[in-house]
């Protein structure tokens, strides 16, 4: 398995850098060169605000890296990794869990391992999106405290609970209900579910879940990105309804209750319907609700280019999941038979090999190489075609060659450091993945 003592190296040096500083939460960035925060004021490359954490701590970003790092001692027989998993939750819970149960992390929130505190940053709010977390980990450690957390957090998120109108943030009006977020709440109360069989908590899933498609448009079908506060994301649809889709059969998977399914198909169907231009053999970034056109935007920013990129490096989060959405055809597939999810899937896999850097010239996130190299994977093992697995294989190879700096990875070409909202442990779930071809213990995670 030829990858994974880089991986192995990597979580050390984490680990290290965590006791270095006399805690066992893992900074959220390190100079790859020196295994310690970078000096001065560090401003991660790829997100906004203070979402990287900078001299701190975000477990919520360091979800699959934690799951990795689970994975890993899976494979290795070996239990550091997932002891200092365990540490890092543990500590996390016992440290940044506010009086009325709600976990302090998050888009809005971190742990600043120098002075000891959760830092609130841009009024503070509690929001989670597009990861929904490892669950079953945390039900490990404290199933009591999970349980209460995710009940909390439905609660301070559904302003409406008669129609599951539900904002990002916690704030309990109605606000911006992006389907990535509708997703991660409706996924965590069926993941609840699972293990409580609370009727309330499918009742509740379903209703956010419900809230979304109900917005479609009724002559496409298209679900907006956003329906509730008239900016670009009220008037299209985007590879967005891809994330939302995985959760939604996720939350089938729990439930066995079939709306969840139906909802998942019809949606992701009209995208692949409407988005599709086969002049230039791309999905189109942002498709109009009402008639199904492109919509070509004016500039860049936090919102899809003129077509979906597994290889974007735009500021992120920018309502872009192409990865997801190809993963949730594949699933798809398998549960209706349909043939418009692989021809989807197939379409994908040109336009990642077509993209990559290496044959553009470009370069990527570690995250844009993990989700590509697991679609791949993913498609090869399940259709059985060598060549979809040489594909990941190339990928594979190029991105360690790529990011790979001393005995740490990159989360880009030639910055020096590690972060953890560059996504480098979906890569390394995506390598394991690769080289066990598909027989990965992710503990319910997916990506």
């Amino acid at each position: 398995m030829t990858y994974l003592s880089t991986i192995a190296s990597h979580l050390h040096r984490l680990e290290q850098a965590a006791a270095q500083l006399d805690t066992a939460m893992w900074p959220s960035v390190l100079d790859v060169r020196t295994g310690r925060f970078p000096d001065g004021d560090h401003v991660p490359q790829r997100v906004y605000r203070l979402i990287g954490a900078p001299r701190g701590s975000t477990l919520y970003w360091d979800q699959p890296m934690i799951v990795a790092a689970y994975a890993l001692s899976a494979l290795t027989a070996s239990p550091q990794c997932a002891q200092a998993a365990d540490r890092y939750i543990d500590e996390f819970l016992a440290t940044c869990v506010a009086e009325n149960g709600l976990f302090l992390w998050g888009n809005h929130i971190y742990y600043d391992l120098f002075e000891r505190r959760v830092v609130a940053f841009h009024q503070g709010h509690h929001e989670l999106r597009p990861i929904t977390p490892a669950w079953e980990r945390f039900w490990a450690r404290a199933p009591e405290q999970t349980a209460a957390y995710i009940r909390t957090m439905a609660h301070r998120h559904i302003y409406d609970s008669d129609t599951g109108g539900f904002n990002r943030h916690d704030d309990g009006t109605q606000g911006h209900a992006f389907l990535e977020a509708g997703g991660v709440l409706v996924e965590s109360l069926t993941w609840l579910y699972s293990k409580t069989k609370a009727p309330d908590l499918l009742e509740s899933a379903l209703a956010v879940a419900r809230y979304s498609y109900r917005h479609r448009d009724p002559a496409t079908g298209l679900l907006p990105n956003e329906p509730d506060k008239g900016r670009w994301d009220s008037e299209v649809c985007t590879s967005e309804v891809g994330l939302w889709a995985q959760c939604l059969l996720q939350a089938h998977a729990y439930t066995s209750n079939d709306e969840f399914l139906t909802m998942a198909h019809q949606a992701t169907r009209a995208y692949l319907e409407h988005a599709y231009d086969a002049e230039s053999g791309q999905f189109v970034g942002q498709v109009r609700l009402r008639d199904g056109r492109e919509v070509v935007p004016d500039e860049p920013g936090y919102w899809p280019r003129r077509f979906a990129d597994p290889w974007n490096t735009d500021q992120w989060p920018t309502h872009d999941y192409p990865m997801p959405l190809a993963d949730a055809c594949l699933s798809l597939h398998a549960l209706t038979d349909d043939p418009i999810y692989p021809e989807a899937v197939r379409r994908w896999a040109r336009i990642i090999m077509d993209g990559r850097p290496e044959r553009t010239g470009g370069w990527t996130y570690a995250e844009n190489y993990g989700q590509c190299i697991h679609l791949l994977t993913r498609a090869g093992l399940a259709w059985e075609e060598d060549a979809l697995l040489a594909d990941a294989r190339r990928l594979a190879d190029e991105a360690i060659e790529r990011l790979s700096e001393g005995d740490m990875i990159q989360g880009y070409p030639g910055g020096h450091v590690y972060e953890a909202v560059d996504g480098v442990g979906y890569l390394f779930l995506a390598l394991m993945a690769l080289e066990t071809r598909g027989g990965l213990d992710m503990i319910g995670f997916r990506f």
